[in-house]
Order: C-alpha cells, then structure tokens, then sequence
C-alpha cells in the first residue's frame, strides 16, 4: 500500500511488528469512511482492478477473489476484525489477518481504543474561517476597464480589442459581480489580484467521497444560492444544450471529450458575452444568479475535459473525440481529486452533481418543468444563445492559436541552449544561464517536458480550430490550424534576418564557440520562431476581428503584437508561487523578453513585419 501511488494488497505482506498481532476480536475503526470511493478499473494488460481511494491513499485489489473483501471494507466505519471473514466466499481468517494487519499499518484502518473520540459528523461543526488570504482588490472591477487594469496587473498596455486574445473565454466572467453581491469565480476568482472580500460561510464538506470532512472547507453560501435557483438553471441548461446540440447533432448519439469542453465553455461564456457587448450590456452587479450559478456548476466539467485533455500528471491523456459519460466523468474527478481546489472543496452533493450532468448529457426531463418560469434576465439571454456560440467559435479558435506558441516556443528553447552551451567565455554565462532557466522551467512546470506531449497537445488545439470553423462555416473552413500558423517569410523577412545576425555577431564578438557557424545557426532558430510567432499574430488578430464586429466593439488603434499576446504569460503567473517565478526572474519565460533583456535588443513582430534593433537607452 502506498501513498496515491497505487500498490495491490497481496497476501504474504511481512508486517514489521510480526504475523498474526492482530486478534478476530479485536475491534478496528476506519476513520473518516465516507471519504472512501471503489472504482473498477482495467489496470496494465487490460486486468480488471478494484481500487479504493481514501485521501492519499489508493488500495489496489487485483485478484478477483477480494473484490467482495474490497467492497465491504468501503462500507465499514468500525467493526470487528473477524467478521471481515464473511465479506467473501471461502475467506479464511489468517489470510483475512495479514490484510488488515497492513492495513492499520499503512494507517488506514485504526484499533479501537478506549480513548478513541467519536466523529463528529460533519453537520455539526461549526463554521470554519475563510481559508482564503484577504482579499487584494478593495472595488470590484470589470474587464471593460482592460486598458487601465491590464497594465496594473501585468506592466504592459493592451487595448480592450485584443482581450480575447491574452484572456480565454471561460475566464473572463471570474471577476464579475452578479445581482447577489457575490463575484462569479468565487473564491477561485482568476486573477487573484482582482479578488474582492464577500462574506462567506464556510464548513466541514458533509459529502461521501474524496470531500468528506477534508481539512479545506466548503463554501456554503454559494451552495444556498445554487439550491434556490436550481430549477431555472436546469431549464436553462436544456436550453443551451439544444442549441449546442443544433450545431453538433452527432453528440445525441455519443459525447466526447470536446463536446464537453465546447458545450462547457458556450454556458460559462454567457455572461462574459453579456457583460461585453456594446448594445444592451449587462452592467457589473447586475448578472442575474442563475446565470453566475449556472456558470459555476459547469466550470466543473469545464475543468474535468481540461485535465482529460492536457494534464498527463493526473492520468493518460485523451483526445478530442474520446467518448465519455456522465459516469465516467464522475469517477475521473472523485479519483483526481478534482473537487478540491487549493483553498476549498465543491460543495455540490453528489445528488446535485449528477442531476446536473444526466440533464446536460442525457437531456433528463425537469420534474414540473412547465410551471418554471425563468427570470426575464435569464429568458433574454437564452434569446441571444446563436450570438453567444458564435463568440465562444470564435473564442475556442484564438484559444487554439495563441497556445501553438508554447510548444513552438519550448522547441526553440531546446534549440537554442545546446548552440550557446559551450561558449567559453564569462561574457556568454549570464545567457547561457538564463537560456537554461527558461527551458528547464517549461520543462518542469508547464507540461513541454516531452515532444511526445508537445505533439498531443497540438493535436488538440488542431481539432479544436477545426470543429470551430466548421461549426461557423467561415471561409477558412478548409485551411487547418498547422497551415494558418505555419512559419512563412513575408514583408521584411530577409531584412530582419540579416538585421539579426549582425547584432548577435557583434553581442557575441571574440567570444569562444560563437563563431559564424554557430551564430548562423541562432539566427536560424530565432527566424524560424518569429515567423511562426508572426503567423500566430496574423491568424489572432484576424479572428479577433470577427470577436469585436459581434460584439459591437471598436477595433484596436494599433496592429497586434507577439509582445501583446505575450500578456497571457503574465497574467498566468497568477498559478504559480512566488519560488517559481523566482527561479526564471519574475516572469514565465518568453524568449523575446529574454534576448531584450539579456541582449539589449529590441523586436517587434506583427503580423506583416518583424523588426530587430539594438534597444535604445534614454
């Protein structure tokens, strides 16, 4: 047995206090048991498993004769150790003995003692203190004020024009207030810096499964608010459901991962429409609760689909088209523990939870559906649900384009630092390290450790522009991702080129190993990103285009940078702890903020130019 990392239960275990310590009579307790859930899971070699997973512990039954033994000890809160016996046919008591002699010594069960404290159920404690630091943002504050926020967070300007572009969709209703006071992202409000204090009751999580009575409490003001509009919501979800399914009609049949991710971001991407669009626009604090409860419920299949999709930590990944069901859904979230976040627990019941995914998967009629009547607010924005998926197309595209760069950006990271690793010279050291920091953070830290997972992931945002364009039917319907973003010399390409080698010829002057050979090489590497970075500048701006005409908004005043979307880096660095970013000076690592700084040079990459200069001090 061992921590999450999954270890079968055997009979020949050798425990350290000697066989046969445990008596039939003596009494055992499994403390906190309804944090305990079984899956069957088909293990290496396609054996069918029974494991049981209870806080970080995952007990793995891969013989077929303790499966029963396996399900009644998910059951038992206390019991006596011989009655173990009669869980299974034929289950004798010295085999049954060395089971739960290992057991207790994994800590997993206890011996009943006499000084052993009842547990107290969850119901009856009291509240808890808010496990969220104090909030940083005093006023809330709407992304409608970009051009004045974004450079406050993040030290760079950008206009409201390209948010879509540094912002995905799902996040952008994070930091909105709806018409109870209360912010949509709740405590996970994204980024933490616009987080505003809202009163907020927190408790034990009363809930069977990986929640149960976990040290991080549930929040349940946001759980009351759910319970009073769930009716509308469910009425809601059908609608949106139909009008996704209008566009993906073979999801009635099967859905699949990307059905999932695309259904999920159409409900989160209401509000953020509606608080967007220039005409008729839902002003901050007056989102109707249905629609903030709406979104919060689903964030959670919108999370599920993005682990399935890019985190291998977790489990194998899966693509795009990989079938799923509600069930499935379920038992990949309890065992990964995605319903608990670093400061809480979900605190839907599993009743509530799987209610929600039988009427947004299986369509499940509503009981007395007809006598619901949704809110006016919550009817006229289901009225606009055509307008809503076209921005959330249109969004899942940018989405696809502006995270190409990682992968190509880590390639060209791998490139770069065997090219400068062997310069012999003090001179060189400082970009030789910081080349080696920035890698070996993308490596460790952002999933691009592997080709093999650079590959996967781009697979998925290749499908994912797919599936978008040929949902809008647009003109670039038969143009795939690869040939939009693919890295293509135009405008002053062979300029910026030489203009380039010449400026590292002379940075890198008399320093040895850097001869013109290895200088030709750099320049080659760093070309070959631009013009990729410069594709992807080209393809966003014009999708980012087509966002601004549905919703009403002025176009930018000046051409999209790589530098522009590089802010996305920047407002990511929100997920990572202070002793992270330290470790790369501050700041996810972006090539070009590495060669200005390092270098002293100045790049600029639009869509139709790439301009390289020596930077100019003032």
């Amino acid at each position: 047995m061992e921590s999450r990392e999954s270890c079968s239960v055997q009979d020949s275990l050798g425990q350290e206090r000697g066989a046969g310590w445990l008596g039939a009579d003596d009494e055992l307790i499994f403390p906190k048991h309804k944090r305990v859930f079984a899956q069957y899971v088909t293990g290496e070699g396609g054996v069918t498993e029974l494991r049981l997973y209870y806080g970080d512990k995952e007990i793995s039954f891969d013989e077929p004769e303790l499966f029963e033994f396996g399900e009644g000890l998910a059951k038992q809160p206390r019991f006596i150790a011989g009655t173990a016996t009669t869980w299974g046919p034929n289950y004798e008591w010295p085999r049954i003995r060395e089971l739960l002699e290992q057991l207790v010594d994994e800590g997993v069960l206890q011996r009943a003692t006499a000084e052993a404290e009842p547990e107290l159920p969850a119901s009856r404690e009291p509240s808890r203190p808010s496990p969220l630091p104090p909030a940083p943002c005093a006023v809330p504050r709407t992304w409608l004020e970009a051009e004045a926020l974004i450079p406050e967070l993040t030290g760079r300007p950008l206009e409201l024009g390209y948010l879509e572009l540094v912002l995905p969709l799902y996040r952008i209703p994070h930091v909105a207030m709806d018409a109870e006071g209360r912010q949509v992202g709740e405590g996970n409000v994204f980024p933490k810096a616009l987080r505003v204090e809202v009163p907020t009751e927190w408790r034990a999580c009363p809930h069977a499964g990986s929640r149960y009575q976990h040290e991080r409490p549930m929040n349940v003001s946001a759980l009351k608010s759910m319970r009073a509009h769930w009716k509308q919501m469910m009425v809601a979800l059908l609608r949106v459901r139909e009008v996704y399914l209008q566009k993906f009609p073979r999801a009635r049949q099967q859905w699949t991962v990307g059905d999932l991710h695309c259904l999920s971001a159409l409900v989160l991407s209401i509000p953020g429409y509606l608080m967007l669009r220039a005409q008729d626009r839902v002003e901050n604090g007056q989102l109707h609760p249905v629609l903030s409860s709406m979104y919060r419920v689903t964030d959670g299949v919108r999370m599920v689909m993005h682990h399935m999709l890019f985190s291998e930590d977790l489990e194998p990944t899966l693509p795009l088209h990989a079938p799923m069901t509600s069930a499935e859904l379920y038992a990949y979230a309890e065992r990964n523990d995605i319903f608990i976040s670093d400061h809480g627990v979900c605190a839907g019941p599993r009743a509530m939870i799987e209610e929600f995914l039988r009427v947004i998967m299986d369509g499940q009629e509503i009981e007395d559906a007809a006598s619901v009547e949704l809110a006016p607010e919550v009817e006229a924005a289901l009225n606009d649900l055509d307008q809503v998926f076209e921005y959330v197309l249109h969004g899942l595209q940018a989405y696809s384009v502006v995270f190409s760069r990682w992968p190509a950006m880590t390639r060209s990271y791998e490139q770069l630092v065997p090219i400068v690793a062997e310069w012999a010279d003090d001179r060189a050291r400082p970009f030789q390290e910081r080349m080696e920091r920035s890698l070996t953070f993308l490596r460790m830290l952002t999933r691009q450790n592997t080709e093999e997972r650079r590959l996967k992931r781009e697979q998925v945002y290749v499908e994912m522009y797919a599936r978008s364009a040929n949902a809008l039917h647009t003109t670039e319907v038969d143009e795939s991702l690869k040939e939009r973003i693919a890295p293509i010399a135009v405008g002053n390409d062979a300029a910026a080129g030489a203009s380039l080698h010449t400026l590292l010829k002379r940075r890198f002057d008399g320093i040895r190993g850097a001869d013109d050979a290895a200088i030709a090489r750099m320049t080659a590497v760093l070309m070959d990103y631009f013009r990729r970075e410069q594709a992807i500048v080209r393809a966003s701006a014009e999708i980012q285009q087509n966002i601004n005409q549905l919703l009403g908004r002025q176009p930018p005043s000046r051409p999209l940078t790589g530098t522009d979307l590089a802010i996305h880096y920047r407002l990511l660095e929100a997920v990572y702890t202070a002793e992270h970013l330290a470790t790369v000076g501050g700041h996810l690592p972006y090539l070009t903020d590495d060669l200005e700084e390092q270098l002293q040079l100045r790049i600029v990459v639009t869509g139709d130019a790439i301009d390289i200069s020596p930077r100019i001090h003032a």
